[in-house]
This record gives structure tokens, C-alpha cells and sequence, in this order.
């Protein structure tokens, strides 16, 4: 009979037949038999994989949007914008109300809301199903017998309150299904933020244009007015003969383009009007209707962008993909626990009796108890495919995570570049208008002296109008980017009401608090902690990575070889590919994971 060593550079380290062995032949049978199915679960089950996961965008992050202006000053003495309510940040009383109407009405909000109720539903179920349940039932059977001593014929009727089926978590199976549960609840939760940011941006942008538009249509107007005076006066002169035809086609093509200019604002109009409508839900109140050109609906001066960190904590979407990172780490767990046995309780009480009246008198109670245990033995490879597409799925998970943050930092720093220069083109399209201004008043006095023709006047009409609703357009564009900036920091969430995590109940192996379920938690909190991606640099995960490698090639691998009673050795037949543990009933033996040649 031969024992097994374990051979390496420096040492050899034996389990003797002693030691594994009881006595008799049999008992030696059987404990290598042990020792072998132990070492090959070893190597079928995957080792639960706890090192951290790593999210890497590859963008600059510290660096990300520090470079546009004062407004953006990444210190923690001035917060981002987004740790404001929206009730806070919008100081336009009738724009708050056309928000809170939206948040009461809008359907696709409503559907939001509907849906987490719906996953808190799911994860409650999943959280029942760790509970015990009784069920009773009643039973009648009549049966009729044949045999050397006759036929003879007979009722049955029971009434049984049983415990079924029970599952003791030892491996951490149902909790990982519970947790997976309550990250897709969470997950759902912050889909409902993101959509309340962009149903108050929605309505805050439909505001802004409603309220520009209308002044278009007054500019428009008050264009078309001026013309008609204009138009009158080039008619007058020509019935006087001091001009001749043209100037007066030319007011008169004037004074259409400014009518086409009222028509396209009161188009504009209704579009802003039906979109409001749209996001609130409801008509829109007259007294919500807001004023021609508003100058600011904010209460803020500084739109400051706050640190990169805050952003990451934010916005709802890289949270929500992010909860769905954690979830995809639990549905990792769940397929690895599929390997080990599954230990379940059942027990049953009740009466039985061949009469209805002798049901319930004494003598015909009986009840059973006992545990069942199920071994996955041989599975033509399902076990390691499900927990191949588990594995799949997280990194499918956390490239999504990484896709969110960087869109987080693009929309942040596009609306940064955009608002860096709009102050400084409003101030140029306001000297503009005054050149303009300027123009037109000494080339209409140039016209009515009869030293200019009218051709001047129309010119510097055009471009005064054109300059005029250049700097409505950009007023509009300032608004809108105050808006967009506080959306794409993440602002907008409810922050008064923070999600309701439901509590969960607890598995029996819990309550009795086994050993093995200390262990056990131990291990599912360092799995936690590695299914939750933190946000690296390119520099720190390269050191992370390569600090992993060299802790890899640190173990060599290492021989098994077969010794002999007689001193003598077989081929290795197998290779020690890393360190684990193996209790014995004599000492704790490094035993290894091993890997066929």
C-alpha cells in the first residue's frame, strides 16, 4: 500500500497511512477513497474569486473638468450643485409648480415608480422562499386488496400539517440569490432617479424654450410694427414722386420677412406649449405660464461642478449600473454554491384512520421527520457552463459601468465647454446690437435727407432683427445650460425620501450561528466588497495588476508523486498549482489544487 506526497523544492511533506487509516483494510479503502473525492471536489469546484474589481474608464478623472472656468472649482468648501433639491436650486415659483405637476402626472414617471414597487415585490418573494413553510393536508383514499385470505375492501382518510422541503444555506447559496434580489431592487431604484432628473430637466428646458419663444414673437412683432410704419412711408414718398418704385417693393419684402418671423414664433409657441403639456401631464395652468425671456430660474450664482468623486455618487445611472455590478458578483456566488450539496429539512404531523368518525381520537397520530441531501455528481458539465456565463456576465456588467462613468464625465464636460464661452459671446453679440442700433439710425436719416437710398436702412434692419434674436438665442442657451449642467451632475433626485431597503429574514444555518456559517459569512463579505468595482486610474490599476502577478508567480508549482511502502516512487500525476487546506483528523496538511498534465 502506498501513501501520498506532496514534493517541493524545499520540503516533503507525507500523510502516512497512520494517519489517514483507522483499522482494517476496509477502513483504509475508504478514507483514501475520502482523500481522493476530497481533492478532485478541490478541483472541480472554482475557488471563490474575492480579489477586487477594478473599474477602469481611462479617462483623466482628477482632471476631468477643472479647466473651464472659476464656476467649476473642484474644493470641498464649495460642493457640487447636484446636493441640491430641486426645490432649492429653481427659484422660479411657476416653473416649481409646472414641476411638481409633472412629478404627480407624468406617465413615464409613474411607470418608474410602478416599477420599483414591482422589485421590491421580486425580492420579497426571494426573501420569503428563505422562510420554513407548513403546509396542511386532508386525504381520502379507498384501496382493495386480493390475497390468500380474501379480498377485503377499505377507506383511508388523513389530515397532515407538514413542513416542507427546507433548505439549510451552509454555503451561502440563498443568501447570494437574496442578495442579488435587493441589488436589482436598488438597481430599478436609481432607474426611477434618472428618470425624475430628466422629467424636471425636461420640464425645466420646455419652460425656458416656451418662455424665449414668446419672446421671439414680441421681437417679431414689434419688427413687423416698425416695418409697416416703414412700408407706409416708402409708399408716401413714392405717390409723391420723391422716390421711385423700388424702395417701397423693398419695405414691402421687409415688413413679409417680418411677418414670416411672427408666424414661425407662434409655431414655436405651440410646439413649447404641447411638449410642457406632454411632460406635465395635465394642461398647463394659466397663471403657470412663464414670462417673455426670463433672465434666471435658478437661485444660484455659481454653477460649481464639484469634485470628480461626487459625480460617481450622483448620478443615478452609474449608481444603477453599478447595483447591477453587485448583482451580477451575487449571480456569481449562486452558480459556485450550485456545486456543493444542497441539505434540505422535511417533517410532517398528522392523523390517519380507516373511519371519518375515529379520525381525530387518540392513537392515530403520527408524524416523520428527517433531512435529504442532494449531490451533484455528474451534470455533462452544466454546473461549470452556468458558472462560465456568471463570470461573463460580470464583466459584461462592469464594461457597462465603466461605459456610464465616462459618459457621466463627457456630458459634464460638454456642457462645461459650452457654457465657458457663452458670457463672452453674449457680450459681443450685445456690442453688436448696439453697432447695429447705431447703423440703422444714421442710414434711416440718410434715406429721409434723400442722401442714401433705402437699400442701407433694409441692410441695417436686417442685421439689427438678426442680432436681436441672436442674443434671445443665447440668453435661452445660458438657461438651458444651467439646467443641463445640474442634470449632468446628477441633480434632481428625490434626496428627502432615500430608498427603503427592505430587511432579510434569516436562514436557520444563521440563527443557529454554526461555525461554518461564521466562516461562511466572513467569505460572502470579501466576496461583497470584491463584487463592488472601485473606480481606478490607468496608473493605479496597472500597479494593481502587476503587484497580483508577481504574487502568482511568488508559488512554484509543484509535483505530486505516489511513494510506495517499499521507498519507491511512481510518475507525478499531477501538478500543484496553488495552496489551500485540508483538515484531517491528525494535523492540517497544505494540500493542493491539482491540475492533470
Amino acid at each position: 500500500m502506498s501513501s501520498l506526497f506532496l514534493t517541493s523544492n524545499s520540503a516533503v511533506r507525507a500523510i502516512s497511512s497512520k494517519a489517514l487509516l483507522a483499522t482494517g483494510k476496509s477502513s483504509r479503502l475508504l478514507s483514501l477513497s475520502f482523500l481522493a473525492l476530497s481533492m478532485a471536489a478541490c478541483n472541480t469546484i472554482p475557488k471563490a474569486d474575492t480579489s477586487p474589481v477594478l473599474a477602469e474608464p481611462n479617462l483623466p478623472i482628477e482632471q476631468a473638468y477643472g479647466a473651464f472656468g472659476d464656476e467649476t472649482v473642484s474644493t470641498s468648501e464649495q460642493p457640487s450643485i447636484a446636493g441640491q433639491r430641486w426645490q432649492d436650486f429653481y427659484s422660479d415659483e411657476r416653473l416649481k409648480g409646472l414641476i411638481a405637476l409633472g412629478l404627480e402626472n407624468n406617465k413615464d414617471f409613474e411607470s418608474a415608480r410602478l416599477a420599483i414597487e414591482k422589485a421590491r415585490a421580486q425580492y420579497q418573494i426571494t426573501d420569503i422562499n428563505d422562510l420554513p413553510a407548513i403546509n396542511g393536508e386532508a386525504g381520502y383514499s379507498r384501496r382493495r386488496t386480493s390475497g390468500p385470505q380474501g379480498t377485503s375492501t377499505g377507506d383511508n382518510y388523513n389530515v397532515n400539517l407538514g413542513l416542507a422541503n427546507y433548505e439549510l444555506d451552509f454555503w451561502g447559496k440563498i443568501a447570494s440569490l437574496k442578495d442579488q434580489a435587493l441589488q436589482n431592487f436598488l438597481a430599478t431604484s436609481a432607474a426611477k432617479d434618472a428618470t425624475q432628473i430628466s422629467l424636471i430637466s425636461n420640464i425645466a428646458q420646455s419652460y425656458a424654450n416656451l418662455s424665449y419663444s414668446l419672446a421671439q414673437l414680441k421681437l417679431a412683432e414689434a419688427t413687423a410694427e416698425s416695418r409697416e410704419r416703414s412700408l407706409f412711408i416708402a409708399d408716401k414718398r413714392f405717390e409723391a414722386g420723391v422716390d421711385p418704385k423700388l424702395p417701397s417693393l423693398q419695405a414691402s419684402a421687409s415688413l413679409e420677412n417680418a411677418r414670416l418671423a411672427v408666424l414661425r414664433a407662434q409655431s414655436s409657441i405651440l410646439t413649447s406649449r404641447n411638449a410642457l403639456q406632454y411632460l406635465i401631464g395635465a394642461p398647463i395652468p394659466n397663471e403657470l405660464i412663464p414670462a417673455p425671456a426670463v433672465s434666471n430660474i435658478t437661485s444660484q450664482q455659481i454653477f460649481n461642478a464639484g469634485l470628480p468623486s461626487e459625480l460617481l455618487r450622483y448620478r443615478p445611472d452609474v449608481l444603477q449600473a453599478e447595483y447591477s455590478l453587485k448583482a451580477a458578483g451575487a449571480n456569481i456566488e449562486v452558480a459556485r454554491a450550485s456545486y456543493f450539496p444542497s441539505i434540505s429539512l422535511a417533517s410532517s404531523v398528522g392523523v390517519s384512520s380507516g373511519s371519518l368518525d375515529d379520525l381525530f381520537k387518540s392513537g392515530s397520530v403520527g408524524w416523520s421527520f428527517g433531512p435529504s441531501i442532494s449531490v451533484p455528481i455528474f451534470d455533462a458539465g452544466r454546473l461549470d457552463a452556468n458558472y462560465d456565463v456568471a463570470k461573463i456576465e460580470r464583466e459584461q456588467t462592469l464594461a457597462n459601468y465603466e461605459k456610464s462613468i465616462q459618459t457621466a464625465f463627457r456630458e459634464v464636460s460638454d456642457v462645461l465647454a459650452t457654457r465657458a464661452t457663452l458670457g463672452q459671446q453674449l457680450e459681443a453679440q450685445y456690442r453688436l446690437q448696439d453697432n447695429f442700433e447705431q447703423t440703422y439710425q444714421i442710414a434711416d436719416a440718410r434715406f429721409k435727407a434723400g442722401i442714401a437710398n433705402y437699400l442701407d436702412v433694409l441692410d441695417a434692419q436686417r442685421s439689427l432683427f438678426s442680432t436681436q434674436q441672436g442674443i434671445l438665442d443665447l440668453e435661452l442657451q445660458k438657461i438651458v445650460s444651467q439646467i443641463e449642467l445640474y442634470q449632468a451632475l446628477g441633480g434632481g433626485a428625490n434626496l428627502d425620501v432615500p430608498t427603503a431597503i427592505p430587511v432579510p429574514h434569516k436562514n436557520l444555518v444563521q440563527l443557529v450561528n454554526l461555525p461554518a456559517s461564521t466562516n461562511k459569512a466572513k467569505a460572502v463579505n470579501a466576496i461583497e466588497a470584491a463584487s463592488s468595482a472601485r473606480v481606478a486610474s490607468p496608473q493605479e490599476a496597472g500597479a494593481i495588476k502587476q503587484a497580483q502577478a508577481k504574487e502568482t508567480a511568488s508559488f512554484e508549482p509543484t509535483a505530486v508523486v505516489d511513494v510506495n511502502d517499499d521507498g519507491t516512487t511512481d510518475a507525478a500525476v499531477g501538478v500543484i498549482t496553488e495552496k489551500i487546506t485540508f483538515d484531517t483528523s491528525t494535523e492540517t496538511v497544505p494540500v493542493t489544487q491539482i491540475v492533470e498534465p
